[in-house]
């Protein structure tokens, strides 16, 4: 009798001792799977347009997954993304020219990579109004003071000798959306549009009376974070920036998916899916890099236009880092 009842203390012991490894070793499982799952960043753009496309794709085809991040978008207006990124409530913002003026403000972050390296733009108008000269005295309307379709516009009106200040009405209205849909109710009289965008308002009896884009090729979109992030974070950074690369190479060698996708994510038929797309191409930056004298034009432009900032001059290594996308670059290649 005891030597059975010593029998089962020893297999009720051997029992517990089994159930305790085996706990451990799932709880072990579990911090293991954690730790290697994906890691979750999040990336701030101000609208739905083809120069955002590469970072959807990026998504869609589960380029961001395979480099073992799961990118959250979150679109909001440029001026809430850069206080976003500063307060570090954000991990990446793709506008270049809300980028530059926050690193121009004082928040410490880098712009790391250039998705679109010119966006071709294009004043749309009532098509009563037939020439740049009878934009005097007319409303005019941009995304938000000091944002891409501002900086265009602003070009477009210096080129012709009017002046933004005293012969227009500029309203800040939001994303081109909005902006076309306040041209077509007769708020506003004219805008800056892009693709698809122009299209559209083409088809509605808009007329083109100008872009910018011939004047000065201007950067709009790419990848900016807090150089703390650069830091602290280096592989994730490049993670990152190789998942955009891969979507900028599938979208150039893989047009008709390209085409489909947009036409899901923009709700446009395939005409204006195509017409984007081809309009679009040859101003997607596939190696995530920029022209340095390009880049450093727009950075005195920027610059030159902060409401009421005192003049100092910015150098690209002041406002950019393009070590990483370097890396990443070189990364692929060896894949």
């Amino acid at each position: 009798m005891k030597r059975k009842l010593a029998m089962r203390s020893i297999a009720l012991t051997v029992l517990v001792c089994f159930l305790t490894v085996g706990c451990a070793c799932l709880c072990l499982s579990a911090r293991v799977i954690a730790q290697t799952g994906p890691e979750t960043v999040t990336i701030g753009f101000p609208s739905r347009s083809m120069t955002e496309l590469p970072n959807h794709i990026a998504a869609v085809k589960g380029f961001y997954r395979e480099e073992g991040v799961d990118a959250r978008l979150i679109q909001a207006r440029s001026n809430v993304l850069v206080a976003a990124l500063a307060s570090g409530s954000m991990d990446y913002i793709t506008s270049v020219n809300s980028s530059l003026s926050g690193i121009m403000s004082g928040v410490p972050a880098k712009v790391i990579a250039i998705i679109t390296k010119n966006n071709p733009d294009f004043l749309m108008a009532k098509p009563e109004i037939r020439s740049l000269k009878e934009l005097k005295g007319k409303t005019l309307a941009v995304s938000a003071f000091g944002g891409s379709s501002h900086q265009r516009l602003l070009i477009i009106l210096n080129k012709i000798g009017v002046d933004p200040k005293t012969d227009v009405t500029i309203l800040s209205v939001g994303e081109a959306r909005l902006r076309l849909e306040q041209l077509r109710l007769g708020a506003i009289d004219a805008t800056v549009l892009t693709a698809p965008h122009n299209f559209i308002a083409e088809r509605s009896g808009f007329r083109t009376l100008g872009s910018s884009k011939d004047i000065l090729p201007l950067p709009a979109v790419g990848m900016a974070t807090l150089e703390k992030r650069l830091r602290e974070k280096p592989d994730q950074v490049k993670k990152t920036l190789r998942a955009i690369l891969k979507a900028l190479t599938f979208m150039s060698k893989n047009r008709d998916e390209t085409v489909q996708i947009t036409m899901e994510w923009l709700a446009i038929d395939r005409d204006l899916a195509e017409r984007s797309y081809d309009a679009m191409l040859s101003n997607y930056a596939l190696d995530g890099n920029i022209d340095r004298e390009q880049l450093a034009r727009y950075v005195d432009l920027v610059s030159q236009r902060r409401p009421g900032a005192q003049q100092k001059h910015f150098s690209l290594t002041d406002v950019a880092d393009f070590s990483f996308v370097d890396q990443a670059r070189r990364d692929l290649a060896r894949q």
